[in-house]
């Protein structure tokens, strides 16, 4: 049964494992019928209400933030509404896996935080700065701050400081 990770609307709400068996099982977090955006880096899956903004649900900065920065393409494009759902992406054969262990131990158990990014210039190398923060929120929010208002960033992540 894979485990996943809830990451309700109400950001004073901690996000949660959840173990999941079954499509209903999804419905039941996500609170009706779901859409899946694939996410990167590590490989993932996030699921979402397919009809979260015509229902009027409130927005899920956390999940935005997590699809933002493992999905660029969305960057600014879309967002996330109501309660999310986060999975390791389908196996060869179609069957959902647990949310890869990197992305939990980020999540769950790091205490210090960082971002680093790739540049054009130097698209082989991570650079940081000394920059740590408490939460994973804050420093998502600031890496992808930083990641608009830089043009030469290509990539960036957030990783234990």
């Amino acid at each position: 049964m894979p485990t996943g990770i809830v990451i309700p609307v109400v950001e004073e709400e901690r996000i949660s494992r959840v173990e999941v068996d079954h499509f209903t099982d999804y419905q039941k977090v996500i609170g009706g019928y779901f859409q899946v955006i694939e996410l990167a880096n590590p490989s993932a899956s996030l699921y979402m209400d397919e009809e979260g903004k015509m229902k009027g649900l409130p927005l899920n900065h956390r999940a935005t933030l997590l699809m933002w920065l493992h999905n660029p393409a969305f960057r600014q494009r879309d967002y996330v509404c109501g309660p999310a759902l986060l999975l390791g992406q389908p196996d060869r054969g179609g069957v959902t896996q647990s949310v890869p262990q990197s992305l939990e131990a980020l999540l769950f158990g790091t205490v210090k935080y960082k971002f680093e990014v790739q540049t054009v210039d130097d698209p082989d190398a991570w650079n940081s700065n000394q920059k740590r923060y408490d939460d994973w929120v804050d420093a998502y929010n600031e890496a992808l701050s930083l990641a608009e208002r830089w043009m030469a960033v290509e990539r960036v992540r957030v990783v234990p400081a």
